[in-house]
């Protein structure tokens, strides 16, 4: 029950970090590893917290949480908050320094980003700067993040993230029958290809034990942050790996195809032997390697 204004009390504010992680990547396990707890000890926090103030912040669904109205409107608040608590402290420390990391734009966009808060936390001396590699940076990388083809798991023994892909569409465009949907019938679709090649998918239809044939048409992007975008329009199959697109499956905004089937068709890893800082934060990257 929610409380009334003179039962307000200043909230457990050890909790505001695991609500506000939390938030950001809609998951538990992803806060979990950011805070180095337990699902299970997050999971107790927002409770504690939504106890101290009366007030549901989260809808709870299979695998996934989202804000409520009122978590929505007390996140601003909260952000700001330790915002204002981590400008202070950085302002303590000596000898900041500037790591510029340049890296393909999605890995960037969709894995690197969401889980930078756990990197500054361990490193609140460093000002990052990332970079678009597809946008020619003109700044001297002190790391760069490469993206290789290849379907063997052994050939990238120093990779942080393994590409296995699947294949993917937006409800929209099959409604409810993807649960039956084989590799073939899905052929008849109008497919997404991320690269003029069609690797991606050539190495789907090896998995799956078929050839490759777009029947139903295809659609060819320069880049598979816009292949996923056009998947989430509605406009046919596309790939992804599923690290990728974390928050739109947990969203039910993309669904997966014929699950059984994901292959590696390449992997992320930082290019030459990093030194110095740039060790530190290669050696971050593999703490999040899955196993």
């Amino acid at each position: 029950m929610r409380n009334s204004q003179s039962d307000l009390k200043t909230p457990p504010l050890a909790t505001l970090p695991a609500f506000s992680i939390a938030a950001r990547t809609g998951s538990l396990t992803l806060a979990a590893r950011e805070l180095h707890l337990t699902p299970g000890a997050i999971s107790r926090q927002i409770k504690s917290l939504e106890d101290a103030l009366g007030i549901q912040l989260f809808h709870r669904r299979h695998n996934a949480i989202l804000l409520t109205d009122a978590g929505r409107h007390y996140l601003t608040h909260v952000n700001a908050a330790l915002a204002t608590i981590d400008t202070g402290t950085r302002a303590l420390l000596p000898d900041r320094v500037r790591m510029v990391v340049q890296a393909p734009i999605t890995i960037a966009r969709r894995w690197l980003i969401p889980r930078l808060g756990s990197y500054l936390k361990e490193n609140p001396n460093v000002d990052l700067s990332i970079q678009s590699l597809a946008l020619g940076a003109s700044d001297v990388p002190d790391i760069t993040i490469t993206y290789s083809r290849g379907t063997d798991e052994a050939r990238f023994p120093s990779a942080f993230l393994l590409d296995r892909t699947v294949a993917v569409c937006s409800p929209l465009l099959i409604s409810g029958a993807a649960a039956s949907m084989n590799p073939e019938a899905l052929l008849n679709l109008p497919i997404l290809l991320d690269t003029a090649d069609a690797w991606s998918w050539r190495r789907w239809c090896d998995a799956a034990g078929i050839a490759f044939q777009s029947n139903g048409g295809s659609i060819t992007f320069d880049t598979d942050e816009a292949s996923i975008d056009a998947s989430l329009t509605g406009l046919g199959i596309g790939q992804a790996s599923p690290s990728l697109i974390e928050r739109e499956l947990r969203e039910g905004q993309l669904i997966v195809l014929c699950p059984h089937i994901k292959p590696i068709v390449g992997a992320y890893e930082i290019a030459g032997l990093p030194t110095g800082m740039a060790n530190g934060f290669n050696q971050w990257l593999l703490a999040w390697r899955e196993t």
